[in-house]
């Protein structure tokens, strides 16, 4: 049987998860045009959304029910900075833990088409809100432009 390197498949996977190293406090709660949900908002619902994939990932063999309208807060921005920075440690705390189980994966584990699965539709789910968001950002004018995104990538 090969065996496969998980840490080489998903490496740099996750730069683009540094999103919200560059987006503000101070639009958080911005609501634009064609958008029915704010950075606030979406960031809460990627929380609740990845602690549901855990779930699944930690006790496979159940079949956890996930009501979509319930992983959104009505609250539209952050009381302040401070909570802002929280949310966004766990986020980043979230996106570490998924690495690390996504570089522990075992290709011999019978479960593993499952929890590949599960890893696929995180990050399906995942791209498309951060793309939401970064489309917000930009345009407040608060997020790299294409021509920066190699730059900022690097950092």
């Amino acid at each position: 049987m090969i065996s496969l390197n998980f840490k080489y498949i998903f490496q740099n996977a996750f730069d683009t998860y540094k999103v919200f190293d560059t987006i503000p406090f101070e639009i958080s709660g911005t609501l634009i045009e064609g958008q029915s949900k704010t950075i606030w908002q979406t960031l809460n619902h990627l929380i609740i959304w990845r602690e549901f994939q855990f779930r699944q990932l930690k006790d496979i063999e159940t079949d956890f029910n996930f009501v979509e309208s319930d992983s959104w807060i009505d609250s539209i921005k952050p009381v302040d900075k401070l909570e802002w920075s929280l949310k966004i440690d766990e986020f980043k705390t979230q996106s570490e833990t998924i690495q690390n189980l996504i570089q522990n994966l075992d290709s011999t584990d019978s479960l593993l088409e499952k929890k590949l699965k599960i890893i696929q539709d995180s990050s399906t789910h995942l791209a498309f809100h951060l793309g939401e968001i970064i489309l917000i950002a930009r345009v407040k004018k608060m997020y790299p432009t294409p021509e920066q995104m190699s730059l900022f990538l690097k950092k």
